[in-house]
C-alpha cells in the first residue's frame, strides 16, 4: 500500500468511471490516492458531511476532518485486489465513518444487499446503505459502489 504523491505512479484514466477527474482534483484539499502499484487504486477525501455528488465531494473536503471518509473510486488490475486495497487501507485511516460515492445503478443496489448492507436512503445521485462488514467481491468494485455508509468493525 503506497500514498501517490507524483501523477506518474498512478494512471488516471484507467478509472472506469470518473475518468473526467484530474490528478490535481485527487488530491486536492483532503484528498488522496492510494495504490498497490500495478494492482489497484483507490481514491479517498475527507469530508465533514456525506456528500451525494463529486460537486459536493469537493465542497466538503477538508484535510484535518475526521467525520468520514468517502471512497469514491475503486479501480484494479486484477481480480480481488478492489477488495484488498480497501481491507488494508482501513485500518490506517483516522476518520470515524467509512462512506462509498458512486453512479446510481441497480448492480450498485444489488451488490450491497446481497452483501448485507441496509438501504437507508435514495436519492437521484446515489442510494444510502449502511453496512457493519465490507464484502468486497468485483475486481473493479467503483463500478459497485452506491453511496454508503460503512462502519469499521
Amino acid at each position: 500500500m503506497k500514498l501517490v504523491t507524483q501523477p506518474s505512479e498512478v494512471i488516471i484514466t484507467d478509472d472506469p468511471v470518473r475518468k473526467n477527474l484530474t490528478y490535481d482534483f485527487r488530491t486536492a484539499e483532503g484528498r488522496k490516492i492510494y495504490t498497490i502499484p500495478g494492482k489497484a487504486v483507490v481514491c479517498t477525501a475527507n469530508t465533514y458531511k456525506i456528500p451525494v455528488n463529486i460537486n459536493q465531494l469537493k465542497k466538503f473536503s477538508l484535510e484535518e476532518t475526521k467525520e468520514f471518509t468517502i471512497f469514491y473510486t475503486v479501480w484494479s488490475y486484477e481480480k480481488g485486489y478492489g477488495r484488498t486495497i480497501l481491507n488494508e487501507l482501513l485500518p490506517m485511516l483516522k476518520t470515524e465513518r467509512f462512506v462509498t460515492l458512486s453512479p446510481k445503478t441497480k448492480m450498485a443496489y444489488n451488490f450491497h444487499i446481497r452483501n448485507g448492507a441496509k438501504l437507508i436512503g435514495e436519492n437521484k445521485k446515489s442510494y444510502n446503505s449502511y453496512i457493519k462488514r465490507i464484502f468486497f467481491v468485483s475486481c473493479i468494485c467503483s463500478v459497485f459502489f452506491s453511496l454508503t455508509i460503512i462502519k469499521n468493525y
